[in-house]
This record gives structure tokens, sequence and C-alpha cells, in this order.
């Protein structure tokens, strides 16, 4: 089947105004009928021509941008780790260096803790020094620290909170996340973690594949870079606090947390080792890359106990090399 598009009104017209080469010409350009959205390759071709730049911004990691090429809008990544690894730290440092590397807003949606702990978490960091420790005889800060770190990220600003703790529905979080992002403009939006939507019900399987469906959509619907934290099943033999690799098949509950994101990163660490450095020592492992298709170890980060901060290492370097390096005294950006 075919379609013939007129330039008059049908061949008789045609007839009258003496054009029967043009009618002739209509007929023989008329195009192949395919249903919407079915195209054939020419109809492509220009497309593939063009010369279109994807803007991305970089991680604040080395080892992770050269897997992964930065961060982008319209992608889902999913951050997953075992309990206690350190993933809110990690998303805090996300957030911190979003706000003070571009000029967007950042949506938090921290539903293990209050909008004070997300908040203190980021002026930490901004800080180097741990606000929320307030014990005197580990206490290393003053209020003008925390004013200095206030003042210097604008009164937070670029952050957007969700001022809630527990679980709750998707249709509310979903409403929240849609408002923050064509409300309030938020490119880049922060889900830790969840487990506490599906808190209530009785089917963890199901309601991990509704989440993840409505997540994408959402993305896709409003064009957002959205990081979302998600817990993993217990593996056999040793524990991912022990320092166990991660794998797909160990995310939680649906298969939909590993078909659906743009991205999976796993943090790992073994939190029982007897040397402090590497008890504080995670490593970052791609999982999943749509993007570029690479995928494996990609950087090596070092919780500083003084400071409460992530620095990236050498990915191939040992504890003997940097025990050297890690003073009381080191510089932090």
């Amino acid at each position: 089947c075919k379609i013939m598009y007129l330039t008059l009104k049908d061949a008789n017209e045609y007839l009258k105004a003496g054009q029967v080469q043009g009618f002739l010409q209509d007929f023989w350009n008329a195009k192949t009928y395919t249903p919407e959205g079915i195209l054939c390759g020419p109809d492509i071709a220009h497309l593939l021509l063009e010369e279109k730049e994807i803007k991305s911004l970089p991680y604040p990691w080395d080892g992770l941008n050269e897997i992964t090429y930065g961060m982008r809008l319209g992608e889902l990544v999913l951050i997953t780790a075992g309990s206690g690894i350190g993933k809110s730290s990690v998303m805090r440092e996300l957030v911190h260096y979003i706000i003070k590397n571009t000029k967007d807003r950042v949506g938090c949606l921290f539903l293990e803790e209050n909008v004070t702990k997300t908040g203190l978490g980021i002026l930490s960091i901004e800080a180097s020094k741990k606000f929320h420790i307030t014990t005197p005889d580990k206490k290393d800060w003053t209020i003008e620290d925390k004013k200095d770190a206030l003042n210097n990220l604008n009164d937070l600003d670029q952050v957007v909170f969700w001022n809630h703790y527990g679980s709750s529905s998707l249709d509310n979080l979903m409403t929240r996340i849609r408002y923050m992002a064509k409300g309030l403009d938020c490119k880049y939006v922060v889900i830790d973690h969840i487990s506490m939507i599906i808190y209530e019900t009785l089917n963890e399987r199901k309601a991990i594949d509704d989440i993840m469906v409505k997540l994408r959509v959402l993305v896709q619907e409003l064009g957002i870079h959205l990081m979302v934290v998600s817990h993993l099943s217990r593996p056999q033999g040793t524990g991912h606090e022990e320092g166990a690799n991660i794998s797909l098949n160990q995310l939680r509950g649906s298969h939909s947390l590993a078909q659906l994101p743009d991205m999976i990163f796993a943090l790992e660490r073994n939190t029982q080792a007897v040397n402090e450095l590497e008890r504080n020592r995670t490593l970052v492992r791609v999982l999943k890359n749509r993007f570029s298709g690479e995928s494996g170890p990609a950087v090596l980060l070092q919780w500083h106990k003084e400071t409460g901060r992530l620095t990236e290492l050498d990915i191939n370097s040992t504890l003997e090399d940097d025990s050297q390096e890690l003073t009381d005294d080191r510089e932090f950006d």
C-alpha cells in the first residue's frame, strides 16, 4: 500500500489546470505506507549524519569517568551495596559535587534519615569536618565552621529536600519527584533507598517491578538524571560486609533492578578488616553500562576518619603504597 500526496484537490483539478505530468509525478512519488513509529532505513539517513553532542557531567572520580564517560540527563543509575558499606556517604559526596560544579538543583529523597541529617552531611563535606559528632572530646568544629560552609553553598539554595521519614507509597513518591523536576527545576534526583517505599508490601518482587518501571518512565518523561540506591540479597559464604564481590544476580528482589537502569554501580568494602586503611576503603564496580558497554572495577575510594571525606586512590595501589601518603594533615580539595 502506498500513499499519494496531492498538490491539488484531486485528479480532475490536475486535468483542468493542465498539470497531467504533475499528477503522474505525484503518483510515482507515493511513499510506501508504514504504521506509526515504523521507519525504513532511508527515512533515518539524515539522523545518522547529524553530529549531536551528548552533554555529560563528569563524576568526581577519574576512574569512574574512564568507564562511564560521566553522568547524563535522561539516565537512571542504580547504586547498590551491602548494609553499612557507606552508600549514603557516597550519595552525599555526589550531591555536594553536583551543586559545586553546576548551577542545577538536586532533589534529595534520603528516606532513612531526616532532612537535618542530610543537610548536615552535605555541609560536612563542604567543610571537611564531621558536624554530626558533638561529643566534647571528639568535636573538632565550631558554629562558625557551619556558618561558613552554609555560606559557601549559598544556603543550600540548589538542594531540595523531602521532609519525610519512613516508608511511603509509590504514588506519593512519584508526585514529589515530578514536582521537584517540573516545579522546582531539579535536574538531578537522589532516592536513598527504594526499599523504604515497599516496606509495607507483602510481595517485594512485584513492588520493585512497579517501582522500577515507573521510575524508568518518569526519567524519560522528565529528562532528569535519577540515582537510586538499593539493597542486596545476602550471598552465600562471605558476606558483603566482609568485602564479597557483588554481581547482578545479587540485586534484591526483582530482575527489573538489573534490566531497567542505564548504569549499575556496586560498592564493595571489607568493614571487618583488621587494617584500618583497608577497613575504610571502598571499591566501586560498574556492573552495567548501557552508554558505552564498558564495565568492571572503576575506582578505589578511601574514607578519612579525620574529615569524613572520600578521596580517589590508584585502583592498582596496595595498602603499603598508601600508608605513607594518608597522614592526618593531608590536604583535601
